[in-house]
């Protein structure tokens, strides 16, 4: 009885399935750092996030992932740029934009060089941000995920060179491109742009309704920075229409999320903008 008992054992943990292999450790190092430099980012820690998101770009580094490289290397130059860092940023996407040893996928690269645009664009290098929007661009071919987020950026250029109708035009085909995909995000970045370009050329009730849009949709994200934006330029908007009610109203609001936000230049202007006559 004993040996048909102990046969059985043994038939039994044949049949029963082994544990998965722990991963190894650099997987979970990285996985570790991730998790944790995402956490600081909803925080509003984005100095610690930044020091994360670092570790982890090394650690792909060091096991050789291309897809981990990319992924990391923009989430840094974001949380970077957030941080005012810009030349943090460039050396962070360089790990993409300039490795010739490894093969990132051509989503990755577009990312990328999407990326770059903002950053270039934010440090008011304009020939700059278009030469990457124009190559991430082509590499989109009009048909990609981010063909809204290319045109908004070329959107923000040509505001910026004070082309205003041509950014309410892109703007206007951002929003459209956006909304096809819902894509929320997007859209609000359109509206935002679009809102600024028509306050640009006069046309006082189309910017406000614009931005009015974009701060719904950004209250619903829930993303301060962004609904900090709209409220700016709502307070503008709505000085330039003549209602200074509503730009005090605007204005008052904006200055309380800069100060929870701890925008320091952002509590200065708003607080200039609500002293002028």
């Amino acid at each position: 009885m004993k040996r048909i008992l102990a046969a059985a054992v043994l038939i039994l943990s044949g049949c029963a399935s082994p544990p998965p292999p722990a991963p190894p450790v650099s997987q979970s190092r990285l996985a570790e750092a991730e998790v944790r430099a995402a956490a600081m980012v909803r925080a509003g820690e984005h100095a610690a996030a930044a020091r994360y998101y670092d570790e982890a770009l090394r650690i792909a580094v060091s096991i050789e992932s291309p897809d981990a490289i990319a992924e990391n290397a923009i989430n840094l130059s974001i949380v970077s740029q957030w941080l005012g860092r810009d030349a943090d940023a460039r050396t962070a996407l360089s790990s993409v934009l300039d490795n010739r040893r490894a093969v990132f996928p051509q989503r990755r690269i577009l990312q990328a060089e999407l990326r770059r645009a903002i950053v270039e664009l934010a440090a008011r290098n304009a020939s700059g941000a278009a030469a990457w929007a124009q190559r991430a661009g082509e590499r989109c071919a009009g048909s990609c995920e981010y063909a809204a987020a290319i045109l908004n950026v070329q959107a923000q250029i040509a505001l910026d060179a004070r082309e205003h109708a041509q950014a309410a035009r892109l703007a206007q085909s951002a929003a459209e491109r956006a909304r096809s995909r819902s894509d929320r995000a997007e859209t609000a970045n359109a509206l935002r742009i679009l809102g600024r370009a028509r306050l640009a050329l006069g046309e006082y009730p189309g910017a406000i309704d614009a931005l009015k849009q974009a701060l719904d949709i950004d209250r619903e994200l829930a993303d301060p920075r962004k609904i900090l934006a709209d409220l700016t330029d709502l307070s503008r908007a709505s000085r330039a229409a003549g209602n200074r009610l509503a730009a005090d109203e605007y204005g008052e609001r904006a200055l309380a999320v800069s100060r929870a936000v701890h925008d320091a230049r952002g509590v200065a202007e708003m607080e200039a903008q609500l002293r002028r006559p």
